[in-house]
């Protein structure tokens, strides 16, 4: 009964705040311009012109979702979870005996909702922009699309409980500062790693979260059906450390 009542309450602050209704303007409106224009474009090769198809902009459809998907993390992560958690209403939160187990539990079930729409607003605009035959045609494999799909969630899943815990630590605007900074220092470490620079550093990147490698898992994955098993066993430990560290702060009030 405990748990249905916090989240009855997380989904009402949800509405209330029209995050939903932002998510499916912004995204329906980035997802249709953006393979409307991806769609129209031609890539020359070598003197090959090769016209962009339903392949290619599913591809591009999935980044787009994990451009939305960080965005999102950053709201309800930045702004919205710490709102239980902090000032006078947080003194309900730790005075009720309530398990403080049921507050990871239930931003990630709200956060998978939002996720879900997220997932509908992708197929929805795809459908449209190709028809509904595109997404009968065997040149995409349906199996590499959902690893993609998990891949992301799991990825934003462990953002969200980064930039709530930092938020409580260091507050709205510091947080996202640092996770913006850091975001584009892991990418940037990744692509560089790559490319075969060997320096002190990479030890240390070896021990950060992995994103630096996730544009190219995503790619591997969608193009040659490779599923990345060793990324999802990393993204759910880190997950599972992100949840352990926000548990851990919200055992007094702040």
């Amino acid at each position: 009964m405990t748990f249905w009542i916090l989240w009855k309450e997380s989904l009402r602050y949800i509405f209330r705040s029209r995050l939903p209704l932002l998510l499916l303007v912004f995204s329906f409106f980035l997802h249709y311009v953006g393979v409307s224009a991806f769609k129209e474009s031609n890539w020359y090769s070598n003197g090959i012109i090769s016209v962009m198809g339903p392949r290619e902009g599913m591809f591009v459809s999935i980044y787009l979702t994990l451009f939305m998907g960080v965005f999102l993390a950053a709201i309800y992560g930045v702004w919205m979870v710490p709102y239980f958690h902090q000032g006078e209403r947080s003194l309900m939160t730790f005075v009720l005996p309530v398990s403080k187990w049921w507050y990871p539990l239930v931003y990630s079930l709200s956060f998978l909702l939002l996720i879900l729409l997220e997932y509908f607003i992708l197929f929805g605009t795809f459908t449209w922009v190709f028809g509904k035959s595109a997404l009968l045609q065997p040149r995409f494999s349906w199996g590499a699309v959902t690893a993609c799909l998990c891949l992301v969630f799991l990825v934003v899943h462990f953002l969200l409980y980064f930039f709530s815990a930092f938020s409580l630590l260091l507050g709205h605007m510091t947080t996202l500062f640092l996770a913006a900074g850091s975001f584009i220092a892991l990418q940037v470490a990744g692509a560089l790693f790559r490319l075969g620079l060997d320096h002190k550093a990479y030890q240390v990147y070896r021990w950060m979260p992995p994103l630096g490698e996730l544009i190219f898992s995503l790619k591997n994955t969608f193009s040659q059906g490779i599923i990345p098993y060793s990324q999802f066993v990393s993204w759910t430990l880190w997950t599972v450390i992100g949840i352990l560290f926000f548990r851990w702060l919200i055992r007094h009030p702040r």
